[in-house]
């Protein structure tokens, strides 16, 4: 069996986050706990583009999203 390196993180498992990405982790980062409505309003953005941003970031590794009521409180994942 071959190993495979990914094509975006070269086998380091390490990713680049670029633009939106990268400006909406370091809101989460700045402000733990807040639901994506929240922090769409501190970007300036829709609560829709937020909350996919969200969830992509949550996909690779460096959001969490907790449930709480009906609201999804976001922070930063360490580990």
């Amino acid at each position: 069996m071959s190993h495979v390196v990914c094509t975006h993180c070269m086998g380091t498992g390490a990713i680049e986050l670029t633009g939106v990405y990268a400006e909406t982790l370091s809101l989460v980062i700045g402000n733990p706990g807040l639901n994506g409505a929240a922090l769409a309003k501190l970007a300036g953005c829709k609560a829709t583009a937020m909350n996919n941003r969200l969830i992509a970031l949550e996909r690779h590794g460096v959001a969490e999203g907790k449930q709480f009521g009906r609201s999804i409180l976001w922070t930063h994942k360490t580990t």
